[in-house]
């Protein structure tokens, strides 16, 4: 089937069928000035390359040819191979009615699998310029169904696990922006991803075609324009010798410049201005910074290309990592995670219509995990919320909304499903028996855990993300209604409840309070007792110690840390013990009737936001209300969950560190986790384990030095110190409420029986194992994290006022000292 789209045609805008520049000029058009053309569809490919792929499977096949070699042999295939009969006639048609058959068109190769995560595959394939004819379009057509082979793209499918023969090709054939010897052409980003500045566009231009400017082969011109004002912050003005221009008789010739015009800028200040504009519209329009193509002809300013930047320079910064990541990673954990984590971020923008981002998220520098933080600001702001601005907006995009997020609504049901499969997964590797079995072997249980696992957590980020977009498109839409004061206020009366896993795990630890308070012996052993002595003592108390082992068999998974260097509450139950001391000092628990009142004012303050809401609306308001609370209790749920794959991880890794123990390689068993995965990879596939001992002496050295010092916030960069005499500490609010109390800051789990009733919680984040220190604290105060956090989420929950992300927290603030916690202004006061 010959299948040709003009760019206004609605199929052409879809990847499969046009592929990425196809795609991405179809969309451009519909509102920018795109010279006009049309696209053959990928169907053309695969219809021409079906006799061929046999042949091509047995060219790929043969060992004994390199990369080079096959190439040569493939494209050899295709240049012989006949187009299909009609394609001439259709495309002569279509050419003339675009006015395409007399002068030039750039034929342009775009291919199906271009956009993929960390594979744009810019610059691999072929453009041809200045064809002119329909039979020399149909040989470039030809060319580049060719270059899909060409040898550098063959090695790059390959590294990114690529079937080549799964990869199809559409073809732009667009009239030609005939730019002369004097006029310009280039590239310009709406952000600059060289400097990492966000707040500029950046532009090269060069005299003539700008394919000298995207080959990189020739000297440009260089400029900075801010993008709030297009004031020109810099310019950079060099020799341009050689311009490129169409030829009469095809293709391209090049025109040699006199020293006037070669030393002159390529662009006068009002066009670098509408570059800039350009730029900004075609972000605007696809809603994401872009790297665009442009060219001047005639005083008129087009739009050749346009694609998302998806790479930008790192700023390493602690700001979106501090909470996920408290502590020191050790190497092998993250490395395990690494991979699994960027694939889900990946497939989480991709639900979201967002565009891939093709570097890390985030890294490990010295142990600490760090957060790309110009990464974070590259795509936040890009959710729907901008489409809630007025109740005018909120109407016209009712349609859209409906559907491209349909699948916030369906999420939750798909993960619930698939959740069965990795429970299952989970419990069979469980059983597997790990004695007698080699180091290979062992290697291979662990890879199998870490294969179900990010099967498992491919969704996830999109939970966390669409969680938090919900949060923002509910607030959007109460600040339509009222001042910004009382939208948060009904906002936080709306989500102070939700029915999460963590909720139910306090609940039953609530109970077995009570079950140890009727026990008088071991209540007082509760008061008088080290833990570890009561763990030893359970059995003389049967009724508390059968419901402690039932508490754990459920919910032993859960973790004292990210990292699955430290034991769950299964290996370490002392841990447990030490929260139930927390609960059972508590004579009666009152947290019960309060939740029943916020529950019901909760339900009173959604009755009033939807009795006021425009009817044509109040179902989106619901849902929206819905969804938030859902996809709350949801991301917790998701936690619960995926802490699951500590036990088998911990119980593979451990059987190897004790093989390793045993050929005297390491020291310890859970020295293993000091070893990064290339190297231990490398060595229990290989057998030679020598290279095992020092990267594990190295890396735990670096580990144990990590774990005394507090990181620098910005990698890199010395910590800006707070003035320790100012007596107003600032965050974010967290939980609504103010506070007068005594502080005390705890750093970790050992410091969970030493908080004293009432005081103000300070630590550098919470996880769900810290809960039962909420029911004591009068407040919350933490370095790290947000409104989403575990600690905001459970202190509104029990109607505690908090603060979070106050930087330096713990080293400004010392146990005993009094300050005031606003949770809706988010400050802390030193009193």
């Amino acid at each position: 089937m010959i299948e040709l789209f003009a760019f206004n045609d609605p199929e052409a805008t879809d990847l499969a069928v046009s592929g990425g520049k196809g795609a991405n000029l179809a969309q451009a058009a519909a509102h920018l000035p795109v010279p006009p053309g049309l696209i053959v569809g990928s169907a053309v490919y695969r219809e021409f390359i079906k006799p061929l792929r046999a042949p091509i499977r047995a060219v790929l096949a043969d060992a004994t040819r390199d990369h080079a070699a096959r190439s040569a042999a493939i494209q050899a295939l295709l240049l012989a191979q006949p187009l299909p009969d009609a394609l001439a006639d259709l495309l002569h048609g279509r050419m003339a009615a675009l006015d395409m058959l007399e002068g030039p068109v750039a034929v342009r190769s775009s291919g199906t699998l271009e956009d993929l995560p960390g594979a744009a595959f810019a610059g691999q394939h072929d453009t041809l310029l200045g064809v002119r004819g329909v039979d020399a379009v149909l040989e470039a057509i030809r060319r580049c169904y060719a270059s899909l082979w060409n040898a550098h793209v063959l090695p790059y499918r390959e590294r990114l696990g690529l079937d080549h023969l799964t990869a199809s090709m559409a073809v732009v054939v667009q009239k030609m922006v005939r730019v002369g010897p004097d006029e310009a052409a280039g590239v310009a980003f709406s952000i600059d991803p060289v400097r990492g500045a966000l707040d500029q566009v950046l532009i090269n231009a060069a005299f003539g075609l700008g394919e000298s400017v995207v080959g990189g082969e020739a000297p440009v011109d260089e400029y900075r324009v801010r993008r709030g004002d297009l004031a020109e912050v810099e310019s950079v003005v060099v020799e341009k010798p050689i311009a490129l221009v169409d030829s009469e008789s095809g293709g391209t010739r090049e025109v040699e410049l006199d020293a006037e015009n070669a030393t002159r800028a390529a662009l006068d200040p009002d066009q670098r201005k509408a570059v800039a504009q350009l730029a900004l519209a075609a972000e605007t329009h696809f809603g994401f910074p872009q790297d665009i193509e442009w060219a001047w002809q005639d005083g008129k300013l087009y739009l050749l290309q346009s694609r998302a930047v998806t790479r930008i320079p790192a700023r390493w910064t602690r700001d979106e990592s501090a909470e996920r990541f408290p502590n020191p990673i050790t190497p092998l954990t993250w490395d395990l995670c690494e991979a699994g984590f960027h694939a889900s971020l990946n497939y989480s923008f991709q639900l979201m219509g967002l565009p891939p981002f093709g570097d890390k998220w985030f890294a490990m520098h010295d142990n600490y995990i760090y957060g790309n933080q110009n990464a974070v600001e590259l795509y936040r702001g890009r959710t729907p919320v901008k489409m809630l601005r007025d109740v005018d907006a909120i109407r016209a995009a009712l349609p859209e909304i409906a559907e491209r997020f349909g699948w916030v609504q369906e999420l939750p049901v798909r993960w619930m499903r698939d959740l069965d499969t990795y429970l299952l997964g989970i419990g069979a590797l469980m059983q597997e028996p790990l004695e007698g079995r080699s180091l290979a072997q062992l290697w291979d249980y662990v890879q199998r855990i870490n294969a179900l696992g990010s099967r498992y957590f491919l969704p996830n980020i999109a939970i966390s993300l669409t969680q938090a977009t919900l949060y923002g498109a509910l607030l959007s839409m109460l600040r339509l209604a009222l001042p910004e004061d009382e939208a948060r206020q009904v906002f936080d009366r709306l989500m102070a409840m939700a029915d999460t896993k963590t909720g139910q795990v306090n609940g039953e630890l609530w109970a077995l309070s009570r079950c140890a308070r009727r026990d008088a012996a071991l209540a007082t052993a509760f008061a008088d007792v080290d833990s570890t002595v009561l763990l030893e003592q359970l059995p003389q108390h049967p009724e508390f110690a059968a419901e402690f082992a039932a508490f754990l068999s459920r919910h032993g998974h859960r973790e004292l840390d990210f990292d699955a260097y430290h034991p769950t509450w299964l290996e370490a139950p002392t841990v447990v013990l030490d929260q139930l001391r927390i609960l059972v000092a508590q004579s009666e628990p009152q947290h019960g009737r309060g939740e029943h009142a916020q529950r019901a004012a909760q339900l009173e303050m959604e009755h009033r936001v939807l009795s006021h809401a425009p009817d044509d609306l109040r179902y989106l308001v619901r849902e929206v209300i819905r969804l938030a609370r859902a996809y709350t209790a949801l991301d917790d749920l998701e936690h619960y969950q995926t802490t699951r794959l500590h036990l088998p991880f911990r119980r593979g890794l451990k059987a190897i560190g004790a093989q390793l123990v045993e050929r005297g390689v390491l020291a310890e068993p859970m020295d293993v986790y000091f070893v990064p995965l290339e190297i231990l990879d490398q060595a229990l596939t290989s057998g030679d384990l020598a290279p095992i001992t020092p990267a594990a002496a190295t890396h735990k050295a670096g580990y144990l030095a990590a774990c005394a010092r507090t990181p620098d916030w910005v990698h890199g960069e010395m910590d800006v110190v707070i003035d320790a005499g100012a007596q107003v500490l600032k965050g974010l609010g967290g939980s609504p409420g103010s506070v007068e109390g005594e502080v005390f800051v705890v750093r970790s789990p050992e410091d969970f029986p030493k908080f004293p009733k009432d005081a103000i919680l300070v630590a550098r984040t919470t996880n769900p194992a810290w809960t039962p220190l909420f029911y004591r604290a009068r407040g919350v105060i933490t370095e790290s994290g947000g409104p989403l956090s575990h600690g905001a989420v459970t202190a509104r929950e029990l109607g505690l006022p908090a603060v979070m992300g106050v930087r330096q927290a713990m080293n400004l603030l010392t146990d005993g000292q009094r300050v005031r916690v606003d949770g809706r202004a988010g400050t802390v006061e030193l009193l």
